[in-house]
């Protein structure tokens, strides 16, 4: 048994299982629970979310194998580990975790099991759009992020963008290829918007969804050191604005959790404030569901500066 899915993350198809153990052992073993199915035909040990990798290839081996399917969209967003905002989110509800991506050779129908959806498309793809994975065909990163564009929301495919800047797996030249390319098809002017907007300093989802909400009213930039009388470094703020002495924290879907974390955030937050700074902390809940009250809060940070200046 140890040779199924030695080659493939783990992963291997019911054909290939029976070659080995015979069709009745392989179902008394997916009976039993110590098989699962990912997709019709497509198995892996059970007891284990499957990871991206896992994932790409179950998508890869349902739809004819390395040689007829190409992992792309949210499948291969995944594998390169481009963030999906829409991905389990647990403020939004949302579920892009119920669905995978696949380019198929020939025409083949989607597949649907346990509540996942298998979309197999058919993409004309140039020989730069795939790249080798393992052995596992994936489109590179440049394109996924143009089939992103017909996938996502807005705000989800331009923290796609930021992450992809940030750790350089795209370059901007590249970016603009894909835009050329998408103009005139679904999601062209998605993902020009997202490209026009993206900021390569973002270091995670939440500082990109707070920067697209508040841009559009105030001048706050990524990534802003603040130092103290000495010259040493006090805090770097997600998004400031230097002139009003105004910053804004986002935490993540985990949010800034424990003790010493929170102890340090508030020594920070204090400190800045001596130094004639406000700052303002939103959660992933915030930043999801209430936009409008994380605009107002930050307009009242504002308004709290110009009255300091005038006092």
């Amino acid at each position: 048994m140890q040779q199924l899915g030695a080659a493939s993350a783990g992963v291997w198809t019911r054909r290939d299982a029976v070659a080995v153990l015979g069709a009745g052992r392989v179902d008394a073993l997916v009976r039993a629970g110590t098989w699962q199915v990912l997709w019709p035909g497509v198995l892996a040990d059970a007891g284990h979310v499957p990871d991206p990798r896992q994932r790409a290839w179950a998508a890869v081996l349902a739809s004819g194998g390395p040689g007829a399917a190409v992992a792309c969209g949210r499948t291969a967003a995944r594998l390169h580990g481009l963030p999906l905002v829409d991905d389990q989110d647990p403020a939004t509800g949302s579920w892009d975790h119920l669905h995978d991506d696949v380019h198929a050779d020939r025409h083949v129908g989607d597949v649907r099991c346990g509540g996942r959806v298998l979309h197999r498309r058919q993409l004309r793809l140039r020989p730069d759009d795939v790249v080798d994975v393992g052995g596992l065909r994936v489109t590179a990163v440049a394109r996924t992020l143009s089939d992103l564009s017909a996938l996502l929301a807005p705000e989800a495919l331009t923290c796609a963008v930021d992450r992809a800047l940030a750790v350089a797996t795209v370059s901007p030249d590249e970016l603009d290829r894909a835009v050329e390319r998408r103009t005139g098809r679904r999601g062209g002017p998605r993902l020009g918007d997202a490209v026009r907007r993206a900021d390569a300093r973002a270091e995670a989802p939440s500082e990109t969804l707070a920067r697209l909400l508040l841009e559009p009213h105030f001048p706050l930039v990524p990534q802003v050191l603040l130092l103290d009388g000495a010259a040493r470094p006090v805090a770097r703020f997600d998004l400031a604005d230097e002139q009003a002495r105004v910053a804004v924290e986002c935490d993540g879907r985990a949010g800034h959790q424990g003790t010493v974390l929170a102890a340090r955030d508030r020594r920070r937050d204090r400190t800045a404030r001596q130094l004639g700074w406000v700052v303002e902390r939103f959660t992933w809940y915030d930043l999801r569901r209430r936009q409008g009250e994380v605009v107002d809060r930050v307009a009242e940070l504002y308004a709290e500066q110009r009255r300091r200046r005038s006092a």
